[in-house]
């Protein structure tokens, strides 16, 4: 689904904000009913467009150790080393990269002898991976995406009645 309209942009931005904010004071902001914000909510939920997610900084919580993962795979198995890190509860994030690495993917493990661990036994003996690079993540500073992309705009010169586009930041 990206066919989102400036409703849903704004709802989306409200729950950027504050994920607990509840539908009506985001209807009262909006000066919409409360029954659209919680339809809206649901359809931008179901469809996958938006996730509420908690955030507990292991740093702060002195829980574990946060790592980096880089990973160069083989492309015929970027699709199963990828589903491979996904099934893993030590896993928290995996995206795709353009670049140096492939697969990018963010783990919490008790400690280093864990992270050792994980990667000899779960990571490196996946079919496809051919290098692997594991940065310890000291401590998260900022963790923020606000899911505004540059959108195309036309616009039209009335001098001389043609229409060009250019990107402009969806609010």
């Amino acid at each position: 689904m990206t066919d989102l309209d400036d409703l849903d942009h704004a709802i989306i931005a409200a729950l950027e904000e504050d994920g607990r904010r509840a539908f009506r004071e985001i209807a009262r902001s909006l000066n919409v009913s409360e029954g659209t914000v919680r339809a809206r909510y649901r359809r931008l939920e179901e469809t996958g467009v938006l996730k509420i997610a908690a955030f507990a900084d292991p740093g702060v919580l002195r829980a574990g150790r946060l790592a980096l993962l880089f990973l160069k795979v083989a492309p015929a198995h970027h699709e199963s080393v990828v589903a491979a890190l996904c099934r893993h509860p030590e896993v928290s994030y995996v995206s795709t990269l353009l670049g140096k690495a492939d697969v990018f993917a963010q783990v919490l493990v008790a400690d280093d002898n864990e992270l050792w661990t994980f990667l000899q036994q779960k990571v490196r003996p996946l079919e496809g991976v051919e290098e692997t690079e594991a940065v310890p993540e000291v401590a998260v500073h900022k963790l923020w995406f606000n899911g505004r992309i540059p959108l195309p705009t036309p616009t039209t010169s009335t001098a001389t009645g043609t229409t060009t586009t250019t990107a402009t930041t969806a609010d």
